[in-house]
């Protein structure tokens, strides 16, 4: 029988010892979990409707942010927000993310700050709160909100960093279809029902810790007076209390042109809450693709250009228009133009792309954002390896693709009238888009890009 020299296998130890420290490097991840309640302690105006004329009546359930914090192998730390609210206030993503980096270390690109879009959540302190037919006193108690609001979620991000544990990381697909393209001819399409799911375990796997799920698909099953998160707040519940001690957070994704139909049920809002939180459950109970390499991130705004600024007449005639989302447009443009001497002529819109180990390219855009560009950057980076998450970051508007801002209509024109903005957008903003997310794809590729 022959042997084998001492010093080979020596040498093949050495060998296997190297590898197997390269491959946990690459694949130990720490994980992060948190919520917060932030429903509103006192009765306010709701947000998502304008013709709403008084505060909420009541509750289904509370509102909440939910934060992950992942941080792999290499200290490399990001976190997602998921909050059940309307919108995401750009003055609050500014006022935040310092704190955030300041106190956690968490720098600006490695921020994720999205929400559910819910029509039953509280007015917050953007521009969209101008299409509420709101008395001074309205406003300063919205602003008084927007701090705790602030504050909250500072909180439950430090919650998240400090629940920072070894943990197993995995990631498939689901589907349901209670989504519709609601443009003319309604319900055909195009539409996106898949539902991407990251598992949060344990590092041995005995403890589902935490779930992270998306869908496109606007949360406007309800339209009434009441603090509700809406068919996505419904299946978060649904799925905390099948699995006791996880957290799950949801992300809209490119829904800005699509509804739950049929809808104005509470018991539709139910059924579909349900049919997405199955959604997940099936993913969850299935194997899943084991995440394994490690975390890089990116940030950018790109400048996107108005179509066309109103004149300083053409506003004030507004202040006489019939409409009063026009009257009150004009007059905040009008506000802004004595402040600063005119109008932009571009808006800074934020485009962030995560590479998440080996396998997950998640991007996140700004604004109301339509399908459409969920299904291009999936088919361009990879169709069972990309995250589209729309409501990100900052919601400024609704983003409009090519098709869509050439048709028209209230997503691609006149939902700026309520939005505050000058303008539609001008011609050309997808592919601008979608370069800055490639540019940012390719930049987060490199196992060097830090």
């Amino acid at each position: 029988m022959s042997r084998t020299p001492l010093f080979l296998v020596i040498a093949l130890l050495f060998v296997s010892s190297d590898r197997h420290s390269v491959w946990a490097s690459d694949t130990t991840w720490q994980a992060g979990v948190a919520r917060v309640v932030i429903t509103p302690q006192e009765p306010m105006f709701l947000s998502g409707y304008g013709g709403r004329d008084h505060a909420a009546e009541g509750k289904i359930h509370d509102l909440y942010a939910r934060a992950t914090v992942l941080r792999d192998a290499n200290g490399e730390t990001a976190v997602f927000v998921a909050t059940d609210l309307v919108g995401v206030p750009i003055k609050m993503v500014q006022a935040i993310s310092p704190v955030i980096e300041t106190k956690f270390g968490i720098r600006r690109r490695s921020v994720m700050i999205a929400c559910s879009h819910t029509h039953c959540g509280p007015a917050l302190d953007h521009k969209l709160s101008y299409m509420l037919d709101m008395k001074e006193s309205d406003w300063q108690q919205v602003r008084e909100y927007q701090q705790w609001l602030n504050d909250k979620i500072v909180e439950v991000v430090g919650a998240a960093v400090a629940d920072l544990k070894p943990a197993r990381l995995s990631t498939g697909s689901g589907r349901t279809t209670f989504a519709a393209n609601r443009r003319s001819p309604k319900g055909v399409g195009p539409y996106d029902h898949q539902v991407p799911v990251l598992r949060v375990e344990s590092e041995d796997g005995s403890q589902l810790r935490g779930l992270v799920f998306g869908y496109a698909c606007h949360n406007t099953t309800m339209s009434f007076y009441n603090w509700f998160g809406d068919y996505s707040g419904l299946a978060q519940l649904y799925l905390e209390d099948r699995h006791p001690g996880a957290i799950a957070m949801f992300f809209t994704g490119g829904g800005a042109d699509q509804n739950p139909l049929p809808r104005r049920r509470l018991e539709l809002a139910e059924k579909y809450g349900r049919m997405l939180a199955t959604a997940v459950d099936q993913v969850v109970d299935r194997p899943m693709q084991t995440v394994s390499g490690s975390l890089r991130t990116a940030f950018a705004e790109v400048d996107l250009a108005f179509n066309k600024l109103p004149s300083r007449k053409m506003l004030e005639a507004d202040l006489k228009n019939s409409s009063r989302y026009a009257r009150a447009r004009a007059k905040l443009l009008l506000e802004e133009w004595d402040r600063d001497g005119g109008l932009p002529e571009t808006y800074p819109y934020p485009v962030q792309v995560w590479q998440i180990g080996d396998g997950l390219t998640w991007v996140a855009l700004g604004g109301e954002l339509v399908v459409d560009y969920q299904i291009r950057l999936k088919h361009e980076l990879g169709q069972n390896r990309t995250w589209v998450t729309g409501y990100a970051n900052d919601v400024m508007a609704y983003i409009p693709s090519e098709r869509v801002l050439a048709e028209g209509g209230y997503e691609g024109d006149t939902s700026m009238i309520v939005y505050q903005r000058p303008s539609k957008w001008k011609a050309g903003l997808e592919d601008k888009i979608v370069s800055t997310v490639h540019r940012l794809a390719t930049q987060t590729s490199a196992t060097d890009s830090k």
